[in-house]
């Protein structure tokens, strides 16, 4: 079954669209418009990316095909482990405006999500200052994102949140002798609390790096 779906009010982070159907359709400029601010600088480290998240668990669901297809031209995507969709952003796509198609697991209803995540895959140990250096990156892509009064409600990131695979069962310990707790396959890291010099051990790489604001 196949349902339209409109990307024109995604969200800075995560919108949630619950859909019944196990394919998705778009066009390729609705998903242009929400990607292209990887194109500005001064955010080189970090990326805006889609994924289609467990409406339950708020996990990514397994994308099993992805294409693009315009008349005779056809482009399926190879999903990388994260489950992002790799949608190359180009001014020549964006002029054939291909129809863009995503099927995910069956029976399992699946919200569209537009994340912001650190470019590097991280695993083994990383410093608060390499972490530190990242959420300014983070809020520079907000700040564009959200436009020229962003910086005026929305809140700084203060931290990041690692996402792990399943296969991940504890959390990320730390220098300092204390051990972050693992929560539904994820690990707040509130920068707050550390000097530059702390380490932080990982217990497998990382899926995501996504930023972490106050409430």
């Amino acid at each position: 079954m196949k349902k339209w779906i409109s990307a024109t009010t995604l969200s800075l982070l995560c919108l949630a669209l619950p859909v019944k159907a196990e394919q998705y359709r778009f066009t390729y400029t609705k998903l242009y418009y929400q990607l292209k601010v990887n194109q500005k600088e001064g955010h080189d480290d970090v990326r805006m990316a889609l994924f289609f998240n467990d409406a339950k668990t708020g996990k990514a669901c397994q994308i099993t095909k992805a294409w693009m297809e315009k008349e005779e031209h056809y482009e399926e995507f190879t999903i990388p482990s994260n489950q992002e969709l790799p949608l190359p952003i180009d001014n020549n796509l964006k002029s054939a405006n291909p129809l863009v198609y995503i099927q995910t697991e069956e029976g399992k209803q699946c919200d569209i999500s537009m994340e912001v995540l650190a470019n590097k895959s991280f695993r083994d140990s990383v410093s608060a200052k390499e972490l530190r250096d990242l959420t300014v990156q983070m809020d520079a892509m907000l700040a564009d994102i959200g436009g020229m009064f962003a910086k005026y409600f929305m809140p700084d990131v203060e931290g990041i949140t690692f996402v792990f695979s399943d296969a991940v069962t504890s959390g990320v310990a730390v220098s300092t002798g204390d051990v972050l707790p693992l929560n539904n396959g994820k690990v707040t890291v509130d920068l707050r609390k550390y000097k530059d010099d702390v380490k932080f051990i990982l217990p497998g790489e990382a899926l995501k790096v996504t930023p972490w604001l106050v409430k």
